[in-house]
């Protein structure tokens, strides 16, 4: 949904630290934001403060159980 909001939005630039292996559309499960048959491409830079946001999202998710 994300992705998709991105690209709907025409945004340039996307910049993010932990990727999502099971469900992510922008490098990992599908590669929305930048799919031939799209008339948008966004500039995507991957693993920015990666330890730090797997770890922000690992806390999250384990307090939520």
């Amino acid at each position: 949904m994300c992705a998709g909001a991105i690209t709907l939005a025409r945004i340039r630039r996307l910049i993010y630290g932990a990727e999502d292996p099971k469900a992510g559309a922008v490098h990992s499960m599908l590669h929305v934001l930048n799919h031939p048959k799209l008339n948008h491409q966004v500039e995507v830079t991957a693993g920015v403060l990666a330890a730090k946001c797997m770890d922000l999202l690992q806390t999250f998710f384990r307090n939520r159980r």
